[in-house]
């Protein structure tokens, strides 16, 4: 082991890693560790208009594909996320959303909505939200949403989603993407604070129960870093189980299936993953369609009667998408995906061939026009009942874990997206949409029957990139994590990403994840305080900063 020690290592340098280094950077030396790349090497995942650049950017997203699901006709889904600073708050939509104040209530005492509204808050005062003004196109949407039952309402971060609509939270300001790389750590030095990207964190190192030291790769050389104080796993709910998984803990017999020596029986890790499956109904307008972002949503009771939904725990959102903002990019991310199965997918020469055709076929000025008055409903399942997991395939930190998230795999999960369709074809059918065309594309925007609608289900269904609850906080015994997110067992090892969720929001998890490391840094740090006098030891580094961050 290499001498080098810091008194916090932090693995991962996402939206939740980011609040977290910052804060902690005030009370001891910290590494952050980030897989991918520096920002300043994709400019656009530092822009608001970069997201469709950076969702088609190989260095940007890591490539992962589901186990096949049964519920999606057996076929595989992408399941990819961000990479480098700043992770999926870097190429996500920049949707800011809480959740609803009754997602809250199945989560455990002192994690309700009044409880965390306090780190909401403290996370918004430095990213800065506001919604974008709707263009003409926007407001039909909203009219004819309106008309099915919904009530408008902008902002959309009081806790109460049930049957409204509206132009969503955005973090953003004029030009600039404001993820939690960008308020926290870009833009104001912070002391204290090493960042060292392209370092994939490999495993743990455990002396008894106490994370001594992380073992990582960078350059192709294994380094390990000595742990002083406290080990925070941010590396988002696919890959801080599998890393916990990799390093001993979790469930008994799949890690000694797998050749892993067991540090700690903990048979929660990897289970309860959660996600936001979605399909997209597709519809031709008259005319061009005049929006570029994501940014009208709305929530509804899917099974509550037209009119009457408000009030309701939604369990269904619905999204206005713009076609020609960004489904050429989409393309050039899926098309491979779709076409280069397994290993192909990895030869580079094939991905960029069928870019490159999917490049040339957008310049067609037909298919231009086409595109540019397409728009779609997205049909969300927000408050899925199916439970997914994450199960270990080898002793091999290289090695993939096998993901299944479970698509619809509860009867409850495909009724409401059954109704959730139903809801969908409710706006379209209103006059605000009629007048502008809303002719159906899509097989799920006609009436068929119910075998051919769930046909089209199964190839449509794609993730809404909201993974959590692989590493779920509670009293309960099969909770890995107190609810001070501290990993049951271990003596100084927590999680502060949105692998601690008991329960999915019904709304988007860049919000959610970063309040939970809001709150993940005031434990760590009123825990600090307590014992100031303590024999724990510190390591007083300098700070180091990798080439291309900002000092």
């Amino acid at each position: 082991m290499e001498s080098e020690g810091f008194d916090y290592v932090i693995v991962g340098g996402g939206s939740a890693g980011c609040v977290a280094a910052a804060r902690l950077a005030a009370a001891g030396s910290v590494l952050l560790l980030e897989a991918g790349d520096p920002a300043t090497a994709h400019p656009e995942s530092l822009s608001s208009d970069g997201f469709k650049y950076a969702f088609a950017n190989d260095a940007l997203m890591w490539h992962r594909m589901s186990a096949p699901q049964a519920h999606c006709g057996g076929r595989s889904v992408f399941i990819g996320t961000g990479r480098g600073m700043g992770g999926s708050g870097s190429v996500n939509g920049m949707v800011y959303t809480r959740g609803d104040r009754r997602d809250f209530d199945a989560w455990p005492k002192d994690w309700q909505w009044d409880d965390v509204v306090p780190a909401f808050e403290a996370v918004e005062a430095r990213l800065g939200i506001s919604p974008r003004p709707p263009t003409p196109f926007a407001e039909a949407f909203l009219s004819a949403a309106t008309d099915a039952g919904f009530e408008r309402r902008d902002h959309m971060n009081d806790g109460d989603l049930g049957g409204v609509v509206g132009c969503n939270d955005m973090n953003y300001a004029g030009d600039q993407r404001r993820s939690s790389y960008r308020a926290f750590l870009h833009d104001a030095p912070v002391p204290g604070l090493t960042i060292r990207t392209g370092a994939t964190a490999r495993r743990i190192v455990f002396v008894g129960s106490r994370a001594i030291a992380v073992e990582y790769e960078s350059g192709g050389k294994v380094t390990t870093v000595a742990v002083g104080r406290e080990l925070v796993l941010a590396a988002g709910a696919l890959v801080t189980p599998h890393l916990l998984m990799i390093s001993g803990v979790g469930p008994r017999a799949e890690l000694q299936a797998a050749g892993v020596p067991l540090v700690l029986d903990a048979p929660g890790v990897g289970r309860n993953l959660q996600d936001h499956p979605n399909v997209c109904i597709f519809y031709r307008a008259d005319a061009p369609v005049d929006f570029q972002y994501p940014q009208v949503y709305g929530f509804d009771a899917a099974r509550a009667p037209e009119g009457g939904q408000r009030g309701e725990t939604p369990d269904t959102c619905y999204v206005c998408y713009a076609a020609p903002a960004s489904l050429q990019q989409s393309m050039q991310r899926m098309v491979p995906v779709l076409a280069l199965p397994g290993r192909l997918y990895h030869a580079r020469t094939l991905r960029r061939l069928l870019r490159g055709m999917v490049n040339l076929a957008f310049r067609l000025p037909p298919l231009r026009r086409f595109v540019g008055s397409i728009f779609g409903i997205v049909v969300i399942l927000g408050k899925p009942t199916a439970r997914g997991a994450i199960h270990l395939a080898s002793a091999d930190p290289a090695v993939p874990p096998r993901i299944d998230p479970a698509y619809y795999a509860t009867e409850e999960d495909r009724a409401v997206m059954r109704a959730g369709i139903g809801r969908a074809h409710a706006i379209a059918a209103k006059p605000g949409l009629r007048r502008a065309g809303a002719r159906p594309l899509s097989a799920g925007a006609k009436p068929v029957s119910e075998k051919a609608l769930w046909k089209w289900v199964h190839g449509a269904t794609m993730t809404t990139f909201h993974f959590c609850g692989s590493c779920r906080m509670g009293d309960e015994a099969e909770s890995p994590l107190d609810t001070r997110l501290r990993v049951k067992g271990l003596a100084n090892v927590r999680v502060a990403d949105a692998s601690a969720v008991p329960e999915i929001p019904v709304s988007a998890l860049n919000a959610p994840s970063m309040m939970i490391a809001w709150r993940a840094a005031d434990f760590i740090l009123a825990e600090q305080d307590a014992t100031a006098t303590a024999d724990v030891p510190s390591f007083e580094q300098p700070r180091r900063i990798h080439a291309g961050e900002p000092a």
